[in-house]
């Protein structure tokens, strides 16, 4: 619960569905400003100076964040995001049925990670950021299961990386996970609502 009144106001710079049912869920009130950063430039310079993925999805995230500031640099604002890597291949969105299931094949029966960075910005500065990184196994999955699952999903898994929402049908693809399920939703919440209270945003 957010306190009666508070202001500055809070802002996720996000267009992301998942990353806002997990704030409004959690009672916190907020009002989301999509940022407008090129994510394939950010990623294809990270390639470039050797960057980690743990260190690529905290510059997107600083990135996002950094770009709604300027509009609003009285608030806070919460920039997020989310990168997978499967033994050293760093994974996108599928952009269509056939990749989703190229990249399930890809995937199964092996372990990927899913590093989920978050920060938060004031006053056009940084002043807080973390980097999570679940763990998920992925069982052996049938090439008939694969076509099924696809099929079953259509489009909407075109919309998680890795392929799967894990609070749903995903929840069938793994046969371990190490890591909350706010994080592997897309947003490190626990860690963020400790800060949000420190700050005085949230109710102690």
């Amino acid at each position: 619960m957010n306190k009666v009144i508070h202001t500055p106001s809070l802002i996720l710079a996000s267009q992301s569905f998942s990353r806002a049912q997990i704030l409004e869920k959690a009672g916190i009130s907020f009002q989301a400003k999509p940022s407008q950063v090129n994510e394939g430039e950010i990623k294809c310079q990270a390639r470039e100076r050797g960057w980690s993925i743990q260190e690529t999805a905290l510059v997107l995230a600083r990135a996002k964040a950094r770009a709604v500031t300027q509009f609003y640099p009285q608030d806070y604002i919460i920039g997020a995001d989310q990168m997978m890597q499967c033994e050293g291949r760093w994974f996108d969105k599928a952009v269509s049925l056939h990749e989703a299931t190229e990249q399930l094949q890809f995937m199964q029966a092996k372990t990927h990670i899913l590093p989920s960075a978050c920060v938060i910005f004031h006053g056009g500065q940084e002043i807080w950021s973390t980097v999570v990184t679940p763990e998920l196994v992925v069982r052996p999955l049938s090439s008939d299961f694969i076509e099924t699952y696809v099929r079953c999903l259509g489009d909407e898994i075109l919309r998680s990386v890795g392929c799967y929402q894990v609070e749903g049908l995903g929840a069938q693809l793994f046969e371990e996970i190490k890591g909350d399920i706010f994080t592997i939703m897309g947003l490190p919440l626990l860690p963020l609502m400790a800060e949000l209270r420190r700050l005085g945003i949230l109710m102690l």
